[in-house]
């Protein structure tokens, strides 16, 4: 299998997104997930989720900027990360994990992440129209 997946044509697509997406550890750790959920991290993963970013180059938003900061583009780290309106939602998630909060690698790859970044995406309520409540 993995010899065929190395000479497909999306290897290269997928590697560049994300070189640990299909490996061994992640597929252990979404294995028991429920759809909506490894949905939600496919779409973090991979970049696809609905912010405004990914909508934008798709041609379903007219910018790619967050609604809530001027000039900043909408990507999966900025609404995870940085964005100001979501403040007191990832404070929450910090005062839960500590420092590692603001590690995408380890928001987007670790067990003990997933309830609190399940709940800081509930909480902001920017991804509903797309998975509704995780």
């Amino acid at each position: 299998w993995e010899r065929l997946w190395h000479k497909s044509p999306r290897y290269n697509c997928m590697n560049q997104l994300d070189p640990k997406l299909l490996r061994r550890s992640f597929v252990k750790l979404t294995v028991d997930f429920p759809k909506r959920l490894m949905g939600l991290y496919m779409a973090l993963h991979t970049g696809h989720a609905p912010l405004n970013k990914h909508l934008h180059r798709i041609g379903k938003a007219e910018r790619p900027c967050c609604p809530h900061c001027r000039d900043v583009e909408e990507s999966v780290f900025h609404f995870l990360t940085t964005c100001p309106q979501y403040q007191r939602e990832r404070h929450l998630m910090i005062c839960a994990l500590g420092r590692r909060a603001t590690s995408m690698p380890f928001l987007l790859s670790d067990l003990v992440a997933t309830p609190h970044l399940v709940r800081y995406v509930n909480a902001t309520g920017r991804m509903k129209t797309t998975f509704g409540e995780v």
